[in-house]
Formats: C-alpha cells, structure tokens, sequence
C-alpha cells in the first residue's frame, strides 16, 4: 500500500511534456504564476457565465492580482503551509508539522525556490514517465 510518493505515470507522451514543461519553468519561474493567474481569470468568466456572479468576481480579481504581483501566490502557498504546520503540530501531528512549517517559512523567505521545486517535480515525473514506457522502472 502505497501512503506517500509520486503519482503514477506511464507513457512517452506524457513523459516529454511534463519534461518540457519542466524545462520553460526552470528557464522562466514566473509563467507558472501567470499560467495560475490566467487559470483563474478563465474559472472567473466561467463561474460568470455558470450564473454565480461572487465567485466569478472573486476568481477574476484574484487572477487579475496574481498577473501584477505573481510572487502573491508563492507568499499565499508559504502561508498555507505555515498554518498548516501550527495546525498539525496543535494535533499532535508532530513531524508532519514541523515539516509543514518549516517549508512555510522557507518559501516565505525565498519564494522563488517554490517554482523551482515544481519545476524539478516535473522533470523527474516526466523521467519516470518515460522510464516506464521503455521499461527502465
């Protein structure tokens, strides 16, 4: 029983994208915070267009606020994970919280390092990916 690692992934197709979307993020940290922000300007006119005006405002003004400041939504991840960590840790979660929070307050010091570890995540999903597909895994 698998508790904790990365997800599966098979196949060569998959393998290459994740591994070139790897790549532009390590060259461009930044196009993940658009990309995000984008997302969310989409979700908005959808929620709009659904007949649910707050949450399609909200979605708009966020994704408007995280195309002027794309480093927000590093500081909003680093926050989380903060709470998060105080949250276990208040849980007797003790070890997962620590790990929560010290994260939180890595990224809060240097929120770009949060890109970069997504980035690096990708490229070795995309490596496995194509590892299974030939058989090296």
């Amino acid at each position: 029983m698998k508790i904790i690692g990365f997800p599966d992934m098979a196949g060569l197709v998959p393998g290459i994208v994740l591994l070139l979307v790897g790549i532009l993020i390590l060259i461009f940290p930044k196009i993940i915070n658009y990309l995000i922000g984008a997302a969310m300007i989409l979700a908005g006119i959808g929620w709009l267009a659904g007949g649910n005006p707050l949450a399609g405002i909200v979605s708009i003004l966020f994704g408007i606020l995280v195309f002027i400041f794309p480093t927000i939504l590093n500081y909003l991840v680093a926050a989380y994970l903060v709470l998060v960590g105080i949250w276990l840790l208040i849980n007797s979660a003790v070890i997962i919280g620590i790990i929560s929070l010290l994260a939180g307050i890595i990224i809060l010091l240097a929120p770009e390092i949060l890109n970069i570890l997504f980035a690096i995540y990708l490229i070795v999903a995309g490596a496995i990916a194509i590892g299974h597909y030939y058989g090296w895994f």
